[in-house]
């Protein structure tokens, strides 16, 4: 999985409760309800290959979600997914359609009249897969991802040698787990381990520290002195991870912010011999302007290397807007987009597929979504042909 493995599927998120679904017979949705994100807390999945058997069973299983083909043979998609939520006894089920290619406007019509929830373009990646469905049924998950960095570190306080490890990390501090109780605003060395390598001491100030169980301490340490070294390490482990996908293809996953201080010449090392990448930016929370200028010159000494965005979160998708720089000779495959339900009086990000949302000459629609709390439709929270803009050909 590369230099930082996952503690439990998507992000490190996990899914604490049965997610009872009912779907049309599809190879690609049977792949991604089998895999780890959504089996860790179970699934109840029932086939259905009718449109009129796929009623019936909705109406017995009762599922949060129901995951329709819009072509479902012996009615639609479109049909079915209407008399759903017509019954006033299924208004508790949430029914995701999906598309085997691009929308179309006659597409996008039936989309909006039929109520559906949510909107698949296949093919889709599993991470992706596992937030749309989430995100629909409203099962609890860890929002943020949770990583072990395979970090190791000692403690070194009152001339003991303290082991622990390290499982949260940040340019401002650590969080480590270890068998020892340390003393609040307490000044102590540090020696840090990563893959055989040991890196030069520094020094933490202890923010906080706390007993889980019988004897697990966690603690929180605040910098206070970082050689360059160790700073580079932390600098590198705060900006990404790289992994290797089943196709070969170099995942490279990035996050926090990106400033004027953020260096990529330890990123362009490490996939130096890369010629097919995907960045995958859900972690992406902030870029200010000039993180965006070096994000751009690191696109740029890319070439002629090909590369997609996925999971593009509201900030780089909206950078990217309005700089199309920011996704040089890249293909954006999704992202999220600002929603709103106005019945609930509430924001809404949901994660569009770029197949679905329309392109027809300069027009661009997004698709119509219903709210995942009262089923209330939502409506697009921006100006579509300038949120869309880094979708249209011969924008950068």
């Amino acid at each position: 999985m590369g230099d930082r493995q996952r503690q439990a599927g998507y992000h490190g998120a996990r899914v604490t409760a049965v997610l009872r679904v009912v779907t049309s017979n599809n190879a690609e949705i049977f792949r991604h309800l089998g895999a780890k994100p959504l089996q860790s807390g179970g699934v109840d999945h029932v086939v259905v290959t009718s449109a009129e058997a796929a009623l019936e069973i909705v109406r017995t299983k009762r599922p949060q979600v129901a995951i329709f083909d819009v072509d479902l043979a012996g009615g639609g998609g479109y049909s079915l997914c209407r008399a759903i939520k017509d019954d006033p006894e299924l208004h508790d089920v949430r029914v995701i359609l999906v598309l085997s290619s691009v929308v179309t406007r006659a597409q996008l019509r039936e989309l909006s009249r039929c109520g559906c929830d949510d909107v698949l373009a296949l093919p889709i990646h599993t991470d992706d897969f596992f937030h749309h469905i989430v995100n629909v049924a409203g099962l609890p998950h860890r929002r943020h991802e949770r990583i072990d960095v395979g970090l190791d570190i000692e403690i070194l306080v009152d001339g003991r040698v303290i082991p622990a490890h390290v499982d949260n990390v940040s340019l401002g501090g650590i969080g480590i787990q270890l068998e020892y109780m340390l003393t609040r605003n307490t000044q102590v060395g540090f020696r840090m381990q990563r893959a055989g390598r040991t890196y030069p001491d520094g020094r933490a100030i202890i923010a906080w520290s706390r007993i889980i169980g019988t004897d697990v301490v966690l603690a929180g340490l605040a910098f206070a002195e970082l050689p360059i070294e160790t700073r580079m390490l932390i600098e590198e482990l705060c900006l990404f991870e790289l992994e290797r996908a089943a196709d070969g293809t170099a995942v490279v996953r990035l996050h926090g912010d990106i400033t004027e201080a953020t260096e990529f010449n330890r990123l362009f090392e490490r996939i130096a011999d890369e010629n097919k990448l995907e960045f995958n930016m859900r972690e992406v929370r902030y870029l200010s302007s000039g993180g965006v200028r070096s994000w751009c010159r690191f696109l740029q000494a890319l070439h002629p290397r090909t590369y997609s965005f996925r999971h593009a979160s509201l900030a780089f998708a909206s950078q990217a807007a309005m700089v199309p720089a920011a996704i040089g000779r890249g293909q954006v495959v999704s992202f999220e987009a600002p929603y709103r339900c106005e019945t609930c009086d509430r924001d809404d990000t949901r994660l569009l597929e770029a197949r679905a949302v329309l392109r027809e000459r300069d027009e661009i629609i997004p698709p119509t979504l219903h709210c995942a709390v009262c089923g209330g439709e939502l409506s697009f929270d921006d100006v579509p042909w300038r949120y869309f803009a880094f979708l249209t050909p011969g924008t950068r």
